[in-house]
This record gives structure tokens, sequence and C-alpha cells, in this order.
């Protein structure tokens, strides 16, 4: 018992010494305005490229009610990016488009994270394969952005206006992770549980990839512009493939969702609505 609680002691002031140099370390992005600018306007953008192709993935899909969640993350998205795009245009920058090495969503395809563009050219429906490929791309992504909302969140205390925007955001993150979540365990419950478990592994290490090469590139920029000397940098690019590794070793399996009917749709609550109550 006293050794657990030690090692809870232990664990606990270590996030606090590592929560106190990521605040610092934001407080020094937010005193500068061109990393501000860089940080905002890769939030901006990152959104609203997270939105790309779900409209046309909803035209693939023949189930209604399904086509009709995935429209509406879609539109969530869209949402996302309109919301920082005006947060951002209100402290005085304009949305530009990323360079290639920051742009999370064009790596992820380089790397073969999620359906392929060729696959949405392809007027066929998805078929089941096509389902765990996307929703599976869909969780590995939406539970990256949940960790990285979070930690901004936890970062930016001192830019209230910020944090509150990211709030809102996350809110809709946890949703996304778990309808995907819960349509997998539907695809999984229907007969494929090692093709769902395989394919989530697999795209895990994908995104654990691609996540590793933006963050390099993010962080060599960010630190070049408050002219961080270079053993700060090497230990900034140690932590970022610390946490590629782990990720990449430990991909984990299908987990349960943090929501249940994270996804409800206008024409959802309308039927319910319409039940006979006994």
């Amino acid at each position: 018992m006293a050794s657990d609680y030690r090692g809870r002691g232990v664990k606990q002031r270590d996030r606090s010494i590592s929560l106190s140099f990521k605040r610092r370390f934001f407080r020094q992005i937010l005193a500068e305005p061109r990393a501000r600018e860089l940080l905002l306007n890769s939030l901006a953008v990152g959104e609203a490229d997270s939105a790309t192709d779900l409209d046309r993935i909803a035209d693939h899909v023949e189930e209604q009610a399904l086509s009709r969640k995935i429209y509406r993350h879609f539109a969530e998205e869209n949402k996302h990016a309109r919301l920082l795009k005006k947060h951002l245009e209100s402290q005085g920058f304009t949305s530009k488009p990323l360079p290639p090495e920051l742009d999370y969503e064009a790596t992820g395809q380089i790397f073969g994270m999620g359906t392929p563009k060729a696959r949405l050219d392809d007027p066929r429906p998805f078929d089941t394969e096509d389902l765990i490929i996307f929703f599976c791309g869909c969780k590995a992504g939406e539970e990256r952005a949940c960790r990285e909302m979070e930690g901004l969140i936890d970062a930016l205390v001192e830019d209230p206006t910020t944090v509150e925007v990211l709030k809102m955001i996350h809110h809709d993150e946890i949703r996304h992770v778990s309808y995907a979540t819960e349509e997998l365990s539907k695809l999984s419950a229907a007969g494929y549980p090692s093709e769902v478990l395989r394919v989530l592994r697999a795209t895990r290490r994908t995104e654990a990839r691609a996540h590793r090469r933006v963050s390099l590139a993010f962080m060599k920029r960010l630190m070049t512009i408050l002219d961080y000397p270079a053993w700060i940098r090497f230990f900034a690019a140690i932590a970022i493939n610390v946490e590629f590794v782990k990720r990449y070793m430990f991909p984990g399996g299908l987990d349960q969702p943090i929501l249940l009917n994270a996804m409800p749709t206008p024409l959802d609550r309308v039927q319910e609505t319409a039940k006979p109550t006994s």
C-alpha cells in the first residue's frame, strides 16, 4: 500500500513538472505573434482538412442512418474550422495553407491512413471492408485529436478565449471517437472481430508515423521562431520519438465508447419522439 501511494505521488509530481514546463512553453508562444499565428492557423487548417471527403464517404454508404451520422460528422468538422478561423481572425491573423511538412491529413494519406482517394472515385457503395478501413481511420485520428485538444486546454490556461473554443471542439471530438468505436463494435459483433482489430492496430501505427513526422516539423519551426538553443530542440525531438515508439509498440485494442448513441441525427430524434409510449 505504501509503495502504491509513493508510486502515485511520483507520477503526480512528474505530471505537475511536465505541465509546468508545457505551460511555460505555451506562454512564450502566446507572447510571440509569429508563433501564435502558426499555432492557431495550424489548428484552423487542420480542422478544415479533417472534414475533407467525409461528405463523399457518406454518399458511398447505403445504410441511411449511418450515412446521416457521417454527414453530421462532416458538418461538425466544418463548424470547428469556422470557429477556429473566426478566432484566428479575431487575433489579427489570416488563415493560410500549411506547408506540406505540416499537413497532417496529407501526411496520413501518404502513409496509407484511412480511405484511399481512389476508392472515393469508385462509385461502388462501401462494403464491410471499406467501412472497417474508414472507421478505423476515423477512430485513430479522432483519438489523436482528443489528446491534442486536452493537452492544449491544459497548457493554454493563460489564454481563456482560445481555451473556450477548444473546449467546444473537444466535446465534439469525444463524440466522434465514440461513434466510430460504436460502429467498429457493431462490425466486430457481426462476425469481423479479427479484421477490425488487425486494421485498427495497423491504422494506429500508421497514424503514429504521420503524427511523428508532422510533430517534428512543427516543433522545429516553432523553436526556430522562439530561437531555442539546439539542446532544447534535441530533447524535444526525443520526447516526440518516445511518444511515437509507445504508440507504435502498444497500439491497443477496441475499447468501449466513451458515450453511447454519440451521433444522433435530427431524423433519429423525430423517430424517437414518435414512438408510442407503453
